[in-house]
């Protein structure tokens, strides 16, 4: 009995592993560990240690550095010169209401 109990309790540990692989990635930076759901169910970056990464690292792993910023976690991805050089570019033609003047007026 004790050993169908634990073929049962390790077959459940190994499925909740597998699960939390699938779905999700858990990430060890400078901050500390972080687990981030992943937008799209694979097993790939499962598990990710980030410290000291480059960009050329963060430009193999885009998905793993979408789901970091869809989950909140944008300040652990580290950005090219030239992403930050274009996107504060871009950002500052984007017009951003004042809460004094309401929302914007909808376009015709």
């Amino acid at each position: 009995m004790r050993r169908i109990i634990a073929v049962l309790l390790g077959v459940a540990i190994g499925g909740a592993g597998m699960f939390a692989a699938f779905y999700y990635h858990l990430v060890r930076s400078d901050k500390g560990w972080v687990v981030v759901r992943k937008q799209r169910a694979d097993w790939h970056d499962a598990y990710v240690d980030i410290r000291g990464w480059s960009t050329r690292e963060w430009s193999n792993h885009r998905e793993l550095s979408q789901n970091l910023v869809a989950g909140g976690r944008g300040d652990l991805v580290h950005r090219s010169i030239t992403d930050h050089f274009f996107r504060g570019l871009f950002d500052s033609f984007r017009e951003t209401p004042s809460p004094s003047r309401g929302p914007a007026p909808p376009a015709n």
